[in-house]
């Protein structure tokens, strides 16, 4: 993709949103995320409109990667090959297809098969 770096993980943006320090480098390049990102942040049941506005904006910044049967097929065989939660799967696949990097704070990632992570200690 012509300018991003990253394809961000929904944990990223929650650690960005919480303020961490070890995302700010990260936070000055373009990223890229999946629709099932914007899902996992906005449908959590405690938030308020200012939070959900929040949200947005910082989503607004990024590029979305909305579906498609090419993100279905790579999901599928991810899922298939590794012991990995549906929604992973498709962050992993969509990652894939982007030929991008996934940055994530999440562990299991680095043992899916061709897909090139940066795990964050966090």
């Amino acid at each position: 993709m012509n300018g991003i770096k990253y394809f961000v993980d929904t944990n990223c943006f929650i650690y960005l949103l919480n303020e961490n320090p070890l995302l700010i480098p990260f936070a000055k390049e373009n990223w890229a995320f999946s629709y099932i990102t914007e899902i996992e942040l906005l449908s959590k049941n405690a938030i308020d409109e200012n939070e959900d506005l929040l949200i947005r904006a910082m989503l607004s910044t990024c590029y979305k990667l909305d579906h498609n049967q090419q993100i279905s097929d790579l999901a599928i065989k991810l899922k298939r090959a590794n012991n990995i939660k549906l929604p992973d799967a498709i962050i992993a696949a969509s990652a894939q297809l982007l030929k991008l990097p996934l940055l994530t704070a999440d562990k299991g990632f680095s043992a899916i098969i061709n897909v090139d992570c940066i795990i964050l200690n966090l």
